[in-house]
């Protein structure tokens, strides 16, 4: 017997009536079945109220009143992921409406814990991250840190964003885009390559600019490079030579 299940109110019930009335309850099968029905009602009644109790609170709500929570804060910036747990989804929110806004350290760590990698931010403006000139010896003594800033670029940034590791998968998937499985030189057969379909993401594309977005200062201009992890970034240095030099 539990807090206000049917079982636990007809308890409450026969205990308001008076005991001599109706001698022993398991030879009163009337009065018994009465306050069965009436407790069985109350006992809907009393879940629902729980349930709708526990749905005033982010911490303790379910399903899809987590979403109308999130759909209250923020719109509909911040959507539940795909196979998302509510557990993850309140951290989430919880995350995002305390999470710190429009300044450096704060872009930091919003990408950081969104892609699980520490992304590149260069401010043309910022002289920690150009150096001056002949600073130092050797071929970035030109600019310091080897890139090239300008004071007429204030409230600018340049931000490299490394997308988090895929899980999910097996070896060779993300080179077979197919809709189940790859067949290599082997018609009508599962191949040994994957499906891109079964690999997960943390955070796509489209939530890195989110991100970037909800936390960025009014009235900045920044660039954004979203790349895998690993791959070379194009680059200007002291190296690049106007009509000769590449950008690959």
């Amino acid at each position: 017997m539990a807090t206000g299940d049917q079982a636990d109110i007809t308890s409450r019930l026969q205990s308001y009536l008076p005991r001599g009335w109706f001698g022993d309850w398991s030879e009163a099968p009337v009065i018994g079945g009465v306050l069965a029905g009436i407790a069985s009602v109350f006992a809907v009644i009393y879940a629902l109220v729980m349930f709708f109790w526990a749905q005033t609170r982010l911490q303790t709500s379910t399903g899809g009143w987590i979403d109308l929570w999130a759909a209250d804060f923020f719109g509909g910036t911040l959507p539940r992921k795909p196979n998302e747990t509510d557990a993850s989804y309140i951290a989430r929110i919880q995350y995002t409406i305390l999470q710190q806004r429009a300044t450096r350290p704060a872009m930091m760590n919003v990408l950081t814990r969104l892609t699980g990698r520490a992304p590149i931010i260069f401010e043309p403006n910022r002289p920690l991250d150009t150096g001056c000139l002949g600073v130092n010896s050797g071929p970035a003594s030109f600019c310091g840190v080897a890139r090239m800033g300008s004071l007429a670029c204030p409230y600018s940034a340049l931000i490299t964003v490394y997308r988090p590791q895929v899980a999910g998968g097996s070896a060779g998937a993300a080179y077979a885009d197919a809709p189940t499985w790859s067949a290599m030189g082997a018609p009508l057969s599962h191949g040994y390559t994957g499906s891109l379909e079964a690999e997960t993401t943390t955070a796509t594309d489209s939530d890195i600019i989110a991100a970037i977005n909800a936390t960025r200062p009014v009235a900045t201009n920044i660039g954004v490079c979203i790349t895998n992890y690993g791959v070379p970034v194009p680059t200007l240095d002291s190296t690049f030579i106007l009509g000769e030099s590449q950008l690959s």
